[in-house]
């Protein structure tokens, strides 16, 4: 869903949908410790990536600042 023109920078609506996302995002991890599991590395990756396929609908280019590798 690209709305115009309309990105990170430039929508305020959007700005906020994505900092949500990338606090979701820090939790994941922030949660994690040197007693997770292999398995709940691979699932906080996951979503991390699910989420990041969220911002890249809302605006690609700061997908690309996150995870600059494509995917």
């Amino acid at each position: 869903m690209i709305l115009d023109n309309r990105n990170y920078k430039t929508c305020k609506l959007i700005k906020n949908r994505v900092d949500l996302y990338l606090f979701e995002m820090a939790k994941l991890f922030a949660n994690l410790g040197s007693d997770s599991s292999a398995e709940e590395y691979a699932e906080a990756y996951k979503r991390e990536n699910e989420m990041i396929d969220k911002i890249a609908e809302l605006d690609p280019e700061k997908a690309r600042s996150i995870r600059p590798y494509g995917s």
